[in-house]
């Protein structure tokens, strides 16, 4: 069977995907600082996108379900990957900076969960809907699934940004006892 261009562009998200976690994996080893004062915005951005989107098209009742859910998930994904980054501090006094280093596991597991996606996908028949007609009608199970992934995507983005906060300020708090977290 040879492959059509609508075939082939349904790889396309697959290669970028593929693409930015071929970049990140060779600038891994490089420390970028992490700017405390800024953490806060990501978070609070997404908290008010899903809150417009959710007060837009209020969820049902196995959606507000499919939300919570995804939000516990999301919370304990986004907790586990601010775990495995590495911290330290970079330079003394008023020059010292918190430095982040991406860990190989954080991005292995952000790559785990792609494929869990795909997997996910093809295994309900879940296709993509295009043209006014196929949005019309989506179904009560596919309207959930988007409230649970809403979810967790708010858990993972608030979690991870909430405990790399934690563990940077534990580490500016006692610099002396401990110069890696």
């Amino acid at each position: 069977m040879v492959p059509t261009a609508r075939t082939l562009i349904g790889y396309l998200p697959l290669a970028i995907f593929a693409g930015v976690m071929f970049w990140r994996m060779r600038t891994m080893d490089k420390a970028r600082p992490l700017r405390l004062r800024t953490m806060w915005l990501m978070p609070v951005l997404f908290v008010a996108l899903v809150g417009i989107v959710l007060f837009g098209m209020p969820p049902k009742a196995l959606g507000v379900g499919a939300l919570v859910l995804g939000v516990a998930i999301g919370a304990a994904v986004g907790w586990q990957r601010a775990r495995l980054m590495r911290l330290h501090i970079e330079g003394e006094g008023a020059e010292a900076r918190v430095m982040v280093r991406q860990s190989r596991a954080a991005l292995v597991l952000l790559m785990a969960l792609a494929g869990l996606r795909t997997l996910f996908r093809s295994a309900t028949g879940a296709t993509q809907v295009s043209g006014a007609a196929g949005s019309a009608h989506l179904s009560a199970g596919a309207l959930a699934m988007t409230d649970g992934l809403l979810g967790f995507a708010l858990g993972m983005i608030v979690a991870h940004r909430v405990g790399l906060w934690r563990r940077a300020k534990a580490l500016t708090s006692a610099p002396a006892a401990s110069p890696e977290i």
